[in-house]
This record gives C-alpha cells, structure tokens and sequence, in this order.
C-alpha cells in the first residue's frame, strides 16, 4: 500500500509540472506582425565559376592557372508560402526561373535611366464687386476721395497660383538571351518556406545540347 500511494503522489507531481509548464507556453505573448524579425536559416549563394587549369598547373587553387571557364553554377530561391505539395512544387519552379534569370543577367544586362520633370501651373483670379448703388453699365461717374474711401463701390481681386511638379526617376533593366546546356542539380528545401534551386551548365552539357538539337529539330 506503500508503494501505491507513492507511485500515486510521483504521477499526480508530473501531471502538474506537465500541465504548469504547457500553461506557461501559451500563455507567451505574441508579437505583432510589424514588430517580427526577418530570419534566415541559410547561407544566401550566388554564382560559382569553375575553371580549366593549364597543364601542370592546378594543384591547389592559389596555383591554378584559369584558362578557360568550364562550367557556372546559379543559386535560386523562391518563398513557398505554404507547406502543401502544390505550393512546394510551385517554389521550386519560381526557384529555377530564379537561377536561369541571374545567370543570363550575369553574361548580359541591359541598363536605361530616364529622369522626367513636370511642371504644371494654374493661375485663377477671382473678382468680387460689392456695389451698394445702382450703375448703368455705360454710365460714367465720378468720385471724391471721401466717397472711395466710404464702402460705396468697392471691387476685390483674390489671386490664387497651383503650382504641381511630379519628378518621375526610373531604372529598367533587361536581360534577353538563349541558355543551351542548364539543367538543374540540386533541388533542396531550405527554410520553414524556402526551396532552394541549383542550375549548372558546362562544357559538356551545352555541346550535348548542341547535338541533340541537330538530330531532332528540322532545319
């Protein structure tokens, strides 16, 4: 009977420090979404250039000779927004077209700036005539001094200027070309939400590219 009773007293013990430390978890305060931090659980990757080495040279990278460039790997990432497949799936196609645009924007990159300036001015003159006699219009009459200092006839122009001006500075940017040989490599989830893309061409993969272009599509 013992042994019950202390077995009991260990269980309900437990129970509390489980049930004290789940209540201590929710009741943790939750930040707003403009107060969050942005963070990343991976090494952001650009491009990597590999090589060729003369002969006898290449031993180490401090000793290799670069003669000609033999392959390019690209990294992309791309937010998933979601944990299903089809989200994750659409990820890692936007992380592929990703790498494929850093790649043609690093062997070519069309720059244009263009800065405009409008100016636009409005004048509007507003008249007000406070008469407390009657005139006719081609009537023609005369004015002592004391009479126009007297609110006898009295007309009021109120000039207003708006003068807008917008400035409009923009940057465009354009990369065009054709990519024979660049397949993907490496296809990695990386972040809670984010994938991850490797695109590598070489030498090799773009002379096959070459070859199988020339016995499937007509000339």
């Amino acid at each position: 009977m013992k042994f019950t009773a202390i077995a009991i007293a260990t269980v309900i013990a437990l129970a509390g420090c489980s049930s004290a430390r789940k209540a201590t978890v929710e009741s943790a305060p939750i930040e707003a979404l403009n107060a969050q931090k942005l963070s990343s659980s991976f090494k952001r990757q650009g491009i990597k250039i590999e090589w060729d080495c003369k002969y006898f040279t290449g031993v180490f990278d401090a000793t290799c000779i670069k003669n000609e460039i033999k392959a390019i790997e690209v990294t992309g990432y791309a937010p998933s927004f979601g944990a299903s497949e089809v989200m994750r799936e659409t990820a890692f196609k936007v992380a592929h077209d990703q790498a494929l645009d850093k790649l043609i924007r690093f062997v070519k990159q069309d720059i244009s700036s263009s800065r405009v300036t409008n100016t636009i001015a409005k004048n509007i003159e507003k008249a007000e005539d406070n008469i407390k006699r009657k005139i006719k219009r081609d009537e023609e009459f005369e004015m002592t001094d004391e009479e126009a200092m007297k609110d006898t006839n009295i007309a009021v122009r109120k000039n207003t200027s708006d003068t807008v001006r917008t400035m409009t500075d923009s940057v465009r940017t354009n990369a065009q070309g054709i990519i024979k040989g660049a397949r993907a490599i490496e296809e990695e989830i990386v972040g809670p939400q984010t994938v991850k893309v490797v695109i590598r061409w070489d030498t090799n993969s773009e002379r096959a590219s070459n070859y199988l272009r020339s016995r499937f599509i007509k000339q």
